[in-house]
């Protein structure tokens, strides 16, 4: 049984709920510290949100770890929801470094996006321009799923190479693998691979999500 909160931590608890639900995902400090002062619950600074938090935190009803977003909720509030690794970004112009066992944050996600194992799910950020007619815009979040084997034609896919990282259509021409720009600015170009090249395809795009991860904690 968890210990009983005030007034005032239940309405910064409430808070927390209201705004996950709303998004998926959870406040900043900044972003809480704004929703109370709507509440009627105005705080001086941050770090009297903080305060709030680590009482919450030793109640048992939030975890805290070391993120913009680092507040989990511990109760039945997020029971329809999954968290899935954020492994980083990949750039959908030029490649980038692209870790593949680095997880820079969760992100949470309703179960309904999520089929089979979690453990096969992970998201990266996408930097560019050059998938912009497949919805994908610079600073998306993009949800993937790992496959086994060749993609097929025409999936959309996150692709390292020499160990970095890219967004693109995956397409055989002449039997040649080709990464496939699908963007409104014509000076992206094709990436041509060939057969014997060592590729590691991480996954085919699910979903892309215009949602913004990027806020800082003041």
């Amino acid at each position: 049984m968890k210990n009983k909160i005030t007034k005032n931590q239940n309405t910064v608890l409430l808070a927390i709920n209201s705004f996950f639900q709303k998004r998926g995902y959870s406040p900043t400090l900044e972003e809480l510290k704004n929703t109370l002062a709507k509440k009627g619950l105005k705080l001086k600074s941050i770090n009297s949100v903080v305060q709030y938090l680590n009482i919450l935190e030793q109640k048992k009803y939030i975890e805290r770890f070391s993120k913009a977003r680092g507040i989990r909720l511990l109760d039945k509030i997020s029971e329809n929801f999954i968290e899935i690794p954020l492994l980083g970004r990949a750039n959908c112009g030029e490649a980038l470094s692209f870790a593949d066992d680095y997880i820079e944050d969760y992100i949470n996600i309703s179960k309904k996006y999520i089929k089979g194992d979690k453990k096969n799910y992970f998201f990266i950020k996408a930097v560019g321009n050059s998938m912009d007619k497949s919805g994908i815009n610079d600073g998306n979040l993009v949800l993937v799923k790992k496959t086994q084997g060749e993609p097929q034609p025409n999936n959309t896919v996150v692709v390292v190479i020499n160990g970095l990282g890219t967004i693109k259509k995956f397409q055989k021409i002449n039997k040649v693998p080709v990464l496939l720009p699908d963007s409104t600015d014509a000076t992206h170009q094709p990436i041509i691979l060939h057969p014997e090249d060592q590729i590691n395809i991480c996954g085919r795009v699910e979903e892309s999500f215009n949602i913004s991860t990027t806020e800082k904690e003041k």
